[in-house]
């Protein structure tokens, strides 16, 4: 059974006197700069003082140090994992950030499970982990923020040293403004593991087939651009149109292709209880986000 996060359970007062360290200024990072500072959170990005980031954040008003100064200076220590080796953190240089500037009672928080999972990023004993992954890029969780409402999120604890890392993972994800939509509770390898099988199994997969497809079509004697309006284009509307409303607005009640309604299933009750486990998932995550719902 999902777990989901209790919004009156959120104690704001847990993060008056902690500090937090935001490591880089990308999109992610700076969502989560701004929405924490945004609901009275101290921040600090860590970054070179000299970088663009670094001015795009002071123009935000946020104090900006380097990342050795914020994570030594702060107990809480955000790091975005989609960021890391493509921007100016590789991991090698976080995994000794952690190691050398953080302190028992700390709390570092990843947005993502995979660098955990695979072990090439850990904590020193003493030291909390989490994970809150927003639903949605860095752009989308600031305006939810700033529209009211919020993006959704995953949220883990992979080490509770203190005994307070529910706790304080709890008030943060209240001030991003996730709780307003609703955190969901996982693990760190659940969370990994999902990526890595949807990239391995849908995605990979999918472009080949796509590939595949064009070539074909070009070998008939099919125009290029006919082809790629064909396998490229019409593949982003029927997405869209399965990201909006799920897989039965491209294959009807029961969510398969090519297949009828279940006997007995006309109605659209029992077309929906005769569907498949995804559209009844679909349904209530797709509730979550503001944006489409």
């Amino acid at each position: 059974m999902t777990t989901v996060l209790d919004p009156e359970s959120a104690d704001l007062t847990l993060l008056q006197d902690r500090q937090v360290a935001v490591l880089g200024f990308d999109a992610v990072a700076a969502a989560h700069a701004l929405n924490l500072r945004d609901s009275g959170v101290d921040v600090w990005i860590g970054t070179s003082p000299d970088g663009r980031g670094a001015a795009r954040a002071e123009t935000e008003g946020l104090a900006v140090s380097t990342p050795e100064e914020a994570v030594s200076r702060c107990d809480i220590v955000l790091v975005p994992v989609g960021a890391l080796g493509h921007g100016e953190h590789d991991l090698e240089m976080v995994q000794r950030l952690l190691l050398e500037h953080t302190e028992p009672g700390d709390l570092v928080v990843v947005t993502g499970g995979e660098p955990v999972r695979t072990g090439r990023l850990s904590v020193p004993d003493g030291v909390d982990l989490a994970m809150l992954r927003c639903v949605g890029d860095g752009d989308r969780v600031r305006e939810e923020y700033l529209d009211g409402r919020g993006s959704p999120a995953l949220v883990a604890v992979a080490r509770d040293e203190s005994g307070a890392a529910w706790a304080t993972l709890t008030a943060y994800a209240a001030a991003m403004g996730s709780l307003r939509s609703g955190a969901i509770v996982t693990t760190l390898d659940h969370e990994a593991e999902a990526r890595q099988y949807a990239e391995s199994h849908v995605f990979a997969p999918l472009r080949t087939s796509v590939e595949k497809a064009f070539e074909t079509l070009v070998d008939r004697g099919v125009e290029e651009e006919v082809a790629y309006l064909a396998v490229v284009h019409d593949l982003k509307t029927r997405v869209d149109q399965i990201y909006q409303a799920g897989l039965a607005t491209q294959y009807g009640p029961d969510a398969r292709p090519g297949t009828e309604p279940a006997e007995g299933a006309r109605s659209r009750r029992a077309a929906q209880r005769a569907a498949h486990p995804l559209e009844h998932v679909g349904r209530r995550v797709r509730s979550m986000m503001s944006w489409i719902r």
